[in-house]
Parts: C-alpha cells; sequence; structure tokens
C-alpha cells in the first residue's frame, strides 16, 4: 500500500513528533502517554524556574536556590528558542511517500532518502491526535511519522499484514 504523507507546512503534526522524539523512551514503556507540545513544555518550566528565582530572593538563606532556579530558567529559555528553530526547519522538508508491504514500513523523501523499518523491528505504532508514530525498538532505527489524515490506510494495511498488535490508537479516547 502506497500513500503520500503531506505534513508539509503542518506545525502541530512536527510538535508533536518533536515531543515523542524527544520522549522515545518514555513512549517506548508507557505507549498510552499523552503527547503534548515540546514548546509549551519548556515554556511552562522556564516560567516556574523564574517564579521560583524571584521568590527564593526574597529568602536569605535561599538565594543560592535563586541563582540556581535562574540559571535553570536561562537553560530552559534557550531550549525554547532552540526548538522553535528546530520547527522551523522541520517544516521546510518535502512531503514523503509512505509504503506499507510485506516486509515493513518505508519512508521514501524526494525519491532518495528513505528510511524502512521491517516488521520486526518495530516495538509500537501509536495514533496520537496529529500524527501516527512508528517507534522502532532500539535507536540503530529512524522513528517514522505518518500525519493522522492516513489513519484508515495504515489501520487497513496492519489488519492486511496481521501486525494489530503492533497498534495502540490514541484516537479512540
Amino acid at each position: 500500500m502506497t500513500f503520500e504523507n503531506k505534513q508539509k507546512e503542518y506545525k502541530k503534526f512536527y510538535e508533536e513528533i518533536m515531543y515523542i522524539s524527544s520522549n522515545y523512551y518514555i513512549f517506548k514503556k508507557r505507549p498510552n502517554t499523552k503527547t503534548h507540545s515540546l514548546l509549551k513544555v519548556f515554556l511552562l518550566y522556564s516560567t516556574l524556574f523564574l517564579i521560583f528565582s524571584i521568590l527564593f530572593l526574597f529568602i536569605p538563606k535561599m538565594i543560592v536556590l535563586s541563582g540556581i532556579c535562574f540559571t535553570l530558567f536561562l537553560i530552559y529559555l534557550y531550549l525554547v528558542f532552540e526548538t522553535n528553530y528546530k520547527l522551523k526547519e522541520y517544516m521546510l522538508h518535502d512531503n514523503s511517500t509512505i509504503i506499507i508491504d510485506e516486509t515493513g514500513i518505508e519512508s521514501i523523501e524526494n525519491n532518495e532518502v528513505s528510511k524502512k523499518l521491517g516488521w520486526s523491528a518495530i516495538e509500537r505504532i501509536i495514533i496520537n491526535k496529529y500524527s501516527i508514530s512508528i517507534l522502532p525498538k532500539n535507536f540503530a532505527h529512524f522513528a517514522i511519522f505518518i500525519e493522522k489524515s492516513s489513519k484508515e490506510k495504515v489501520i487497513e494495511a496492519l489488519k492486511k499484514y496481521n501486525k494489530q498488535n503492533l497498534l495502540v490508537n490514541h484516537s479512540q479516547k
């Protein structure tokens, strides 16, 4: 089964796959984990550390903690800008072609770059709010991400090749 993955310039899709990529082990152990926007998570932490650093300034015995919290605030602020930059770079990628066959799942970009996961190398296939994540068993392989609009095709292919046991569907919750 072959279909187009037309996620180019779809910000929520990329935010979700960035969160999944950065928390790969969490999703591997607990595939029912909810996804969030990585930018929002970093903004939340940076705001909390800024608040703590200001609060600790007013307690004389906690001034050292204020410095530590302010340093953590700066680190998370940097991560917000870096993540935003990466998000803009990812959105420049071209669309890809997804091929699901009896050997596994393959993603081809620009008819040049190809990522293929054999069925034995796939840990989980997770259907999230904006994406479908094909997670490998280890980091020797790349994760493959498909846009959510292809959900029916993916489920149909998994039934065809008898691989429904790999599927975790969050869209029904």
